[in-house]
């Protein structure tokens, strides 16, 4: 009985898509005729439509052309713009300073200095040394302790200067820097029983960063090593 129905129902269904089929191959050409119709038109709409959309065609690779070739544009400008950053800015770099060596026959002390800079004054104590606008002086000397002075005594008078913004004090050196006018004042002290060796370096407040690494190096190559005895 179950098998039966299966079998009845099957055949229902087999039969209801042969209907459906016969009714879609009945109705496809005056369905495709009516689509044809409203599709194609007649000849003047059929051209006039070939021509619309030949110029939407025309109009999208304009646009297509003109989004191109300003990518490209912006491409080259960049790459452009790159060069001349990059040029410029090898353009700024700081020259690599050159040094000299200066040493004091008398208070055996020595020092390196900027080779920009030139001797002004020599005398037996020390010298001077500027730039040739002046803006930048060195001063390096040696004095004989005659005061019996210590580090401490020395470094407690000289930080009193209101405008003191660095100072450390070691062993038997010190080093203060303080603004003096439109100047930055770098200067170390190593002061023996015997004697005292100094030196101050001067420059612009405005070409800081420019001077820190030559204070540094500068503060590195600064002997003392004969303070122990006067000269």
């Amino acid at each position: 009985m179950k098998r039966s129905i299966k079998v009845i129902i099957s055949l229902s269904v087999i039969g209801l898509l042969i209907v459906i089929g016969v009714i879609y191959i009945i109705l496809s050409p005056s369905l495709s005729s009516e689509n044809a119709k409203s599709t194609i038109g007649t000849p003047e709409q059929v051209a006039d439509q070939r021509i619309l959309d030949a110029k939407i065609i025309a109009d999208k690779k304009i646009v297509d052309a003109k989004i191109i070739a300003d990518k490209k544009l912006s491409d080259a400008k960049a790459i452009e713009d790159q060069k001349i950053s990059n040029t410029k800015s090898q353009s700024e770099l700081p020259k690599e300073v050159e040094y000299k060596k200066y040493l004091n026959a008398k208070f055996l002390c020595s020092i390196k200095y900027p080779s920009e800079l030139k001797v002004v004054k020599d005398t037996a104590n020390g010298n001077m040394l500027k730039s040739d606008d002046e803006s930048i002086s060195l001063q390096v000397y040696g004095t004989n302790n005659i005061s019996h002075d210590t580090v401490d005594s020395i470094y407690n008078k000289a930080i009193k200067n209101n405008n003191m913004y660095y100072k450390v004090k070691s062993g038997n050196w010190f080093v203060i820097s303080y603004i003096e006018g439109d100047k930055i004042v770098y200067q170390k002290k190593v002061v023996g029983k015997g004697s005292i060796d100094t030196f101050i370096f001067k420059f612009p407040t405005n070409q800081k960063n420019k001077y820190t690494e030559v204070v540094e190096m500068i503060e590195k190559s600064f002997k003392a090593s004969s303070t122990d005895k006067a000269h």
